[in-house]
C-alpha cells in the first residue's frame, strides 16, 4: 500500500479508537510498516517522575501478549538515542547503533535507528516515537520525513488524552457539587485537582470578611493543622494579589517576580519550577483563590511548566468550586435558619420546662424550712426532701444539656477517627453491665478512618443506643460498621447500623422522628434525635430509620470517608 493511502487509513481508524494504548499500538505498527523495520516503540515523558516511559513497543520477536509497555527510560543527552531526543528536541538518525556512546540497547539485533521528538501543542517534547532495524545505514530523508508525519498524529491521540483526562476531572469534581459542607467540597477538587495536573503543592484560600483576609482553608502538601491559620492580606503575595484583583498569575521563576513574598512557601524557593494561581469567582466578586506548584525536577532536561492549557483546565476547576460554595452556603443558610426557628421555639419550651421544675424547686426549700424551723423531721422525711431537690435539679441539668447540645451540634473539632474504635468506647459507656438486653457487635476490620470530630458523633452514636435499649426489655441490640460505595461517582462512605427488636417506628413517623420535640418518652425535651440529625449533617453525612415498624428499629449513619491519599504541608 502507498504511504498515502496508508497514511489516510491510519487517520480514519485514529478518528474513531477512543482507546490511547490501542491508538499509539497502531502508529507504531503503521511507522515499522513504512519504514521497513523490525521494531517500533512510542514513549511518553512523565513529567511527575522525570523519565519516559515506553507505552507501545512492537517487534517481530516479541510472542504475543509480551510488551514493554511502561519500561523507564533515562532522559539524558548520553543515555541512549531515544533518550537524547527527548533531552535535546532534535531527530537523531544513525546507521551503526554501536558507534553511539551509552547507547541503551533495548533490542539486540537493532543496527540501524532513527528516533523523532513529539511535541505537544505548546511546542514541548511530550514523546519519542523510534523505528530500529537490523540492516546498517537502514533509513533515509523519506524514513524520516513519515516519522515526523506519524509523531504529529502521535501528538493529536496524546492531547485527546489529555482532554479526555481533563473532562473526567471536572465531571468528578461537578459531582461534588452536592456535597453539604464546603470542606467535603475543597477536599474533594484538591485532590483532583492535584491527580490530573500531577502537582506536588495544591491550596485553596478562601475570603475572611470578618478580617478581609484570604485564608487557607484546604491543603495537599502541608501539616493539616495550618489549615485555617496561614492567611494573606489582600494584596499581599502572588495569592493575595489574585485573590484582591480577580486576575489569574501563570510564572516561571517566581522568586524573581516582585509581587514574591516567599511568607508561606509549600515548597523551598529555589526548587519551585512553575506557579499558577487563579481566582474563584462567585458573582462577579473575587471570593477565593486556587494555588498549585510544581517542582523543579532532578533532570534538567524535562520541562514541566505549567501551560496556558493548565491554566484553562484550573479556571474551570475554579469556577466549580464557586458554584460548589455558593450550593453549599446556600444549603448552610437554609439549615442555620431552620436551626434558628427551632432556638426559638427550644427557648419557649425550656423556659417553661425550668420554670416548672424552679417551682417544684421553690417548694421543696420551702418545705425544707419549714421542717427544719419545727425541729421535728425524721430522718425518713429529710432524705424524701432530699430526693425530690435531687430530682428536680437532675432534671434542670438534662434540660440544660439538652439545650448545649442543640446549640453545639454542628460546631465540630474533626480529626481523623477510627470509627471501629469509637463505636467501641460508646458502647462500654452508655450500655449497661448487667441487661437482659443481648448486645451483637459487627465492625468490619477494614474500615478507613473518617474525619470527624469524635466528642459530637460519641454522643449521636450514644443517643441512639439509650434510645434502643429505652425501648427493650429483652430482646438483641446489634451495631455494624461498613464501608460502601455511594452513588454514581461510587464514593466510599461509612455506614453505622444500629438496630434493636423493639417495637419499632411507624412509616408515618419516620418524617418526624428527626424534628426537634417530637418524642414518646417523659423524660427530657424531644430534641435527642434531632441533636443526631444535626451532628451528623455537620460532618457531611445522613442519618435515617430504616426499619419496619413493629419488628424494630434500624438507624443508619452515613459519613464520608477521610481520603486516603492526603498528603502532609501545603501552602
Amino acid at each position: 500500500m502507498p504511504w498515502s493511502a496508508g497514511l489516510a487509513v491510519l487517520i480514519a481508524e485514529l478518528n474513531t479508537e477512543t482507546n490511547t494504548d490501542k491508538a499509539l499500538d497502531r502508529i507504531a505498527q503503521v511507522a515499522r510498516t513504512f519504514t521497513n523495520s523490525r521494531n517500533a516503540i512510542i514513549a511518553v515523558l512523565n513529567d511527575y517522575m522525570g523519565h519516559l516511559e515506553v507505552r507501545s513497543a512492537l517487534h517481530d520477536e516479541i510472542r504475543a501478549g509480551e510488551r514493554l509497555d511502561r519500561l523507564p527510560l533515562a532522559v539524558g543527552d548520553e543515555e541512549g538515542i531515544v533518550g537524547y531526543v527527548a533531552a535535546t528536541g532534535s531527530t537523531k538518525l544513525t546507521g551503526n547503533v554501536s558507534a553511539e556512546r551509552n547507547y541503551k540497547r533495548l533490542f539486540e539485533s537493532t543496527v540501524s535507528e532513527i528516533a523523532v521528538p513529539i511535541r505537544d501543542r505548546n511546542r514541548r517534547v511530550r514523546a519519542v516515537i523510534s523505528v530500529g532495524t537490523d540492516r546498517p545505514n537502514a533509513y533515509d530523508e523519506k524514513d524520516r520525513e513519515v516519522l515526523h508525519v506519524l509523531a504529529d498524529l502521535t501528538s493529536l491521540v496524546l492531547q485527546q488524552e489529555g482532554y479526555v483526562s481533563h473532562e473526567e476531572a471536572l465531571i468528578q469534581i461537578g459531582s461534588s457539587l452536592r456535597e453539604v459542607t464546603e470542606e467535603g467540597l475543597l477536599d474533594r477538587v484538591i485532590h483532583v485537582a492535584k491527580d490530573v495536573l500531577r502537582l506536588q503543592a495544591c491550596s485553596i484560600f478562601l475570603e475572611d470578611p470578618v478580617t478581609d483576609t484570604f485564608v487557607l482553608r484546604g491543603t495537599v502538601g502541608w501539616a493539616k493543622e495550618q489549615v485555617g491559620l496561614i492567611r494573606y492580606e489582600r494584596g499581599e503575595g502572588f495569592t493575595g494579589w489574585v485573590g484582591d484583583t480577580g486576575e489569574p498569575i501563570l510564572l516561571t521563576d517566581p522568586q524573581t517576580d516582585p509581587r514574591w513574598r516567599g511568607k508561606y512557601v509549600e515548597i523551598p524557593s529555589d526548587d519551585i519550577a512553575s506557579f499558577l494561581a487563579v481566582p474563584i469567582i462567585v458573582r462577579k466578586r473575587s471570593v477565593g483563590v486556587i494555588r498549585v506548584l510544581r517542582r523543579k525536577t532532578e533532570n534538567r532536561f524535562l520541562d514541566n511548566r505549567f501551560t496556558p492549557d493548565d491554566l484553562r483546565l484550573l479556571e474551570a476547576i475554579a469556577e466549580q468550586v464557586a458554584a460548589g460554595l455558593e450550593n453549599s452556603r446556600n444549603m448552610e443558610s437554609v439549615i442555620r435558619n431552620e436551626r434558628m426557628i427551632a432556638w426559638g421555639e427550644l427557648s419557649a419550651k425550656s423556659s417553661h420546662m425550668i420554670g416548672n421544675r424552679v417551682f417544684a424547686l421553690k417548694g421543696d426549700v420551702n418545705e425544707l424550712g419549714h421542717t427544719l424551723k419545727d425541729g421535728r423531721a425524721t430522718i425518713e422525711e429529710l432524705q424524701e426532701l432530699h430526693q425530690s431537690l435531687a430530682t428536680n435539679v437532675t432534671r434542670i441539668e438534662e434540660i440544660l444539656q439538652d439545650f448545649r447540645d442543640f446549640v453545639t451540634a454542628t460546631q465540630l473539632d474533626r480529626h481523623p477517627t477510627d470509627l471501629n474504635q469509637l463505636v467501641k468506647e460508646t458502647v462500654d459507656e452508655v450500655f449497661p453491665k448487667r441487661s437482659g438486653i443481648e448486645l451483637k457487635l459487627d465492625l468490619a476490620s477494614d474500615l478507613p478512618e473518617a474525619s470527624a470530630d469524635p466528642k459530637r458523633l460519641r454522643r449521636a452514636i450514644s443517643e441512639l443506643i439509650e434510645n434502643a435499649i429505652n425501648h427493650m426489655d429483652t430482646g438483641a441490640l446489634c451495631i455494624a460498621t461498613r464501608s460502601i460505595a455511594k452513588g454514581r461517582e461510587e464514593r466510599m462512605v461509612a455506614e453505622i447500623e444500629i438496630s434493636d427488636t423493639g417495637p419499632g417506628v411507624e412509616a408515618d413517623q419516620k418524617a418526624l422522628i428527626f424534628q426537634p420535640f417530637f418524642s414518646k418518652r417523659v423524660k427530657g425535651m424531644g430534641l435527642g434525635l434531632s441533636i443526631v440529625k444535626g451532628i451528623v449533617d455537620a460532618h457531611g453525612g445522613e442519618v435515617y430509620e430504616a426499619g419496619e415498624g413493629g419488628e424494630g428499629a434500624r438507624f443508619v449513619i452515613r459519613l464520608p470517608l477521610a481520603n486516603q491519599n492526603k498528603g502532609g504541608p501545603g501552602a
